[in-house]
């Protein structure tokens, strides 16, 4: 008797340490680690990191941290201001994703892995 209520501790003892290991891993599978950086010129006007949904895209990120206007184009959403810095005449926020310029939109930039975005108001 006393080798079955043994071996029925041990089992409940490592199911319930178990248990938390699955559960974290469960809450980890659906956010990612997201940083963004906006630059004007020289300064870094914002540092921001949050923890968002995985499979959202870039725009919906960036919306999440700072506010951000933006102006519908044929290629999507073009950020126009963030967090009250504007594009004036010929500048506009270039996206870099990872430390490479971006060779597409934030809109079509989706998060499924830790993501580190940096935006810098840029002149052409």
């Amino acid at each position: 008797m006393k080798l079955k209520v043994r071996l029925l501790a041990i089992l409940l003892i490592g199911l319930f340490s178990i248990q938390p290991t699955f559960a974290a891993e469960d809450a980890t599978l659906d956010t990612v680690q997201f940083t963004l950086v906006v630059t004007n010129g020289d300064e870094v006007t914002l540092t921001a990191i949050k923890q968002v949904k995985t499979g959202i895209n870039a725009i919906e990120a960036i919306g999440q941290l700072v506010v951000m206007q933006t102006k519908d184009t044929d290629w999507g959403p073009q950020i126009m201001a963030l967090a009250g810095v504007e594009v004036i005449g010929n500048t506009y926020w270039a996206l870099f994703v990872n430390g490479k310029m971006s060779m597409v939109g934030a809109q079509d930039v989706i998060l499924d892995t830790d993501t580190f975005i940096r935006l810098i108001l840029t002149a052409f």
